[in-house]
């Protein structure tokens, strides 16, 4: 088994990452061992994410110490002297990695313990109150108590340990949390996962500030206490007492040392220096603030109250490191992401007294509190394409998920170790196997590798690539940044404005709607592009947390896109399907946010129960089973989410409601072409069939992910009747409206089976497993012009506008949407795979029909 370092990332280090394999290929308790080259081999630490259906791995993680650019993963035990050593009582947990113990206690707002210092949580709540006229705004500080503390993984190289608890004030609570530390054997980093979660009133509590603070003691002399700053290019370093003196003359030696980093000891019996020491100032408090994903300030004041804060520094996009020291040695703390998920902060204080803080802000309290309310106060259903004529917009049950590390030293970092540590925070190594290795393996569908051997295939490529790099870059151009925005994309295009339809309803954030993150994370996985990885990991990561319910009446759905994440009055399933994101969790090694995520939504359809998808379509009082369910995107998002609840447990509770459900199917009169209404039960799992109607469209069915998850699922169920009913319905979808309306018995008489492009992939399959290359002439019939119009013209070509509002030259695509953009990619990225055999070599061997539009 090959592996190499992503480039464009850090190398080297303890490394965790996932490796699929074939099955009956790896057993559970199987032994690793990584080969570095030159005859050299580490110790693997490995557990199994995922089964096969026959109790072999699927997917297993891996962490080991790499430092080579390359290495092979061999079935080989190796021995490892040493290792983690963890401890567990009623009050705390506890790990020794060789250089230090960490403690964990299970009471109090301390949530962890080291030589280095004690850390704990805090957050600031904002409360609005409103009088005649009048607005009345309150800050109080929150500490993060536990509810529990776990070991969540625990071998010789990696411990992990899950903290879970709330902020509290005086008896009162502000956002849940759940706060993974790792901890590697013989290293001084600790690797921080935090998650916050939003549990209070929208209209009222905002969030002003998130952070993770770690104090310590300091001594020394204050002019060998120091901070230093990672921003745009280099290190900002100052001392709290600098020894740049007018008056008495003690030179520039000191000085030139004080900031080599050099630990200096001054005669302060010579009258000189004591005079100057008395009288220099003492800089206790230093902060760096990015208040926008342009701008950041660094300022510092020389008491901990009762001072101005001065302007130090600036700069446009901070490496989102601060490190403080004195004579022992210091901390340093780095936040990922930290200009794209603006307003974050770093901030050190009372480095100028004997205890010294230094703070990690996620949410920077020196900005704007998060105000969390919607946008409007009604509803925009029909002018606006928003859900329905209700506001429903609900914050309560959101989260989001931040990476933090923290670094440990018993000396001075040099500016280039801080640097260095900077880009592991920022670009943490990824390990991976070839893009060829994972094709074949099929352990996350399937997808084509590329190839532009015909002039088609060459052109298909083409577009490909420019669609994908037309989105990286309106990521920068239009700056989707921020705390709750990183990792999405816009919804639909305004020519007019040259713009994105950013204050339009449905039209303006994605959330996940015609499933771009399958789009991305397909495009990576035949490419390995660290670009594109880069993005599918930011898209994950937020849609994950932000556009769905953790908790509550809803927990398991989402919110459908709209101006505000989490505002839109419909509440799907489709938005918080697992399927979106089991890529990001099996590649990074089994994920551990991403495991509660998964467990979030297992069990999502008995949110159903309290919010039925169809509720303004049917009456309550006639239906037979207690919501619906319609078979896509609905059932498609519950079996996506049993599919991966079953492989990573190995508990057939899962899979017995997916086979379930296709019973109920079959005996629908066109069984998977049925519906796509039904009325659903969760407690049994059963589809009852309520006539030919689908809400929405039919179209719904397929474009939110549910053939890719069938393509995957079909071979790991011991249903043959499964496979067969994907043929028909791919074959059915192609069909003239008086050929639907034959084969259905006049069961289906219009065409609601619109937008075919959408149903490429389910077409495609159909095609390759019934060998019809007829159908497959289809498929790419529907997939050129759905792009290239009549004439074969049209393409993801960008225009350049001249002196936009803020740039001199401004790239768009007038007609862009990225429902259209996310589902022609992702099928012909499909399609490629399935009807590889039966593929013209040019564009002009197809022909243009009405129907294909």
């Amino acid at each position: 088994m090959k592996l190499h370092y992503l480039d464009g990332r850090a190398k080297g280090g303890c490394v965790t990452f996932g490796v699929p394999w074939k099955k009956g290929e790896t057993k559970p308790g199987d032994k690793f061992t990584a080969a570095c080259g030159g005859g050299s081999e580490s110790f693997v630490q490995t557990r199994v994410t995922a089964y096969w259906p026959d109790g072999s791995a699927k997917w297993t993680a891996h962490t080991a110490v790499i430092n080579s650019d390359t290495a092979e993963l061999v079935k080989k035990e190796t021995s490892y002297r040493g290792g983690n050593i963890t401890g567990e009582s009623d009050k705390m947990i506890s790990v020794n990695n060789g250089i230090f113990d960490a403690v964990f206690p299970k009471s109090g707002n301390i949530i962890m313990e080291t030589p280095y210092g004690v850390t704990r949580l805090k957050t600031i709540r904002e409360r609005v109150s409103f009088g005649d006229d009048t607005e009345r705004r309150e800050d109080v500080t929150f500490y993060g108590e536990p509810d529990t503390v776990e070991i969540e993984d625990n071998g010789p190289l990696k411990t992990v340990v899950k903290v879970t608890g709330c902020h509290w004030h005086n008896g009162e609570s502000f956002l849940r949390f759940a706060v993974r530390f790792m901890i590697f054997n013989n290293s001084r980093e600790i690797k921080i996962q935090h998650t916050f979660l939003y549990d209070a009133n929208q209209e009222t509590d905002f969030i002003k500030g998130v952070g993770i603070e770690t104090t310590r003691r300091v001594s020394g002399k204050l002019y060998n206490r120091r901070v230093k700053i990672a921003g745009d290019c280099g290190v900002f370093h100052e001392t709290m007492q600098l020894l740049n003196v007018w008056r008495p003359k003690i030179g520039t030696d000191y000085y030139k040392a004080q900031l080599a980093g050099e630990m200096l000891s001054l005669d302060e019996g010579d009258e000189k220096i004591k005079a100057a020491l008395d009288d220099i100032a003492t800089w206790d408090s230093y902060k760096l603030v990015q208040s926008s994903p342009d701008s950041f300030e660094v300022k510092k004041r020389t008491e901990s109250s009762g001072c101005a804060w001065i302007k130090a520094n600036y700069g446009c996009r901070s490496k989102g490191v601060m490190y403080m020291a004195d004579e022992n040695g210091g901390i340093a703390v780095g936040l990922r992401d930290f200009w794209q998920k603006y307003p974050s902060a770093l901030a050190v204080s009372g480095l100028s007294g004997d205890s010294a803080s230094i703070t990690a802000w996620i949410a920077a309290p020196d900005c704007e509190a998060f105000d969390m309310r919607h946008y409007d106060t009604k509803a925009h259903s029909q002018a606006y394409y928003e859900g329905f004529d209700e506001i429903g917009c609900l914050a309560y049950g959101i989260a989001n998920t931040n990476e933090l590390s923290m670094l440990f030293s018993d000396s001075v970092l040099s500016d280039e170790e801080i640097m260095s540590f900077g880009e592991r925070v920022q670009k943490p190594p990824v390990m991976l196997c070839d893009v060829e290795y994972y094709h074949g393996v099929k352990a996350l569908g399937e997808w084509s590798m590329i190839s532009r051997d015909t002039p088609l295939k060459k052109w298909l490529e083409d577009e490909l690539d420019k669609a994908f790099d037309f989105y990286k870059n309106e990521v920068e151009q239009r700056h989707w940044y921020g705390l709750f925005d990183y990792g999405d994309v816009m919804h639909t295009y305004d020519a007019f404005r040259h713009c994105w339809k950013y204050d339009m309803g449905g039209y303006a954030w994605q959330n996940t709607e015609l499933v771009p993150t399958l789009w991305l994370w397909y495009a990576f996985m035949r490419s390995g592009r660290e670009d594109i990885f880069t993005m599918a990991e930011a898209m994950s990561r937020h849609a994950s947390e932000v556009d769905i319910y953790h908790f509550g009446s809803i927990k398991g759905f989402g919110s459908r896109h709209n101006v505000v994440h989490w505002g839109d009055s419909c509440k799907e399933p489709r938005i918080a399907m697992a399927g979106h994101h089991r890529a990001l969790y099996y590649l990074n090694g089994g994920d551990y946010r991403m495991g509660d995520v998964f467990d979030d939504v297992k069990d999502a359809d008995f949110a159903s129960l309290n919010m039925d998808p169809l509720r303004f379509f049917y009456d309550r009082d006639k239906m037979k089973l207690p919501t619906h369910a319609r078979t896509g995107p609905d059932w498609t998002t519950y079996c996506s989410n049993w599919f991966t609840a079953w492989e990573r447990t190995n508990d057939t509770h899962y899979k017995d409601k997916i086979i379930t459900g296709l019973k109920d199917m079959s005996k629908a009169p066109l069984r998977m072409i049925s519906g796509s209404d039904f009325e659903y039960d969760p407690e049994t799992g059963h589809l009852g069939y309520i006539g030919e109607s689908a809400a929405g469209g039919s179209h719904l069915a397929v474009c939110m992910g549910g053939p890719q998850t069938y393509a995957e699922l079909e071979p790991c169920l011991d249903y043959p009747e499964f496979k067969d009913m994907l043929i028909q319905y791919g074959k059915f979808y192609y069909l003239p409206v008086e050929e639907k309306r034959k084969a259905s018995n006049n069961l289906i008489t219009g065409n609601g089976f619109v937008y075919p492009y959408m149903a490429a992939g389910l077409a495609g399959y159909a095609a390759r497993e019934s060998k019809d290359e007829k159908l497959a002439y289809q498929v790419w019939q529907v997939l050129i012009h759905s792009l290239a119009g009549k004439d074969k013209t049209d393409a993801f070509d960008k225009d350049v506008i001249k002196d936009y509002f803020n740039r001199k030259e401004l790239d768009e695509m007038f007609w862009i949407s990225t429902n259209f953009t996310a589902q022609w990619c992702l099928e012909t990225i499909v399609a490629l795979e399935f009807t590889k055999d039966y593929m013209k070599d040019s564009i002009d061997d197809y022909t243009w029909e009405d129907w294909v539009k």
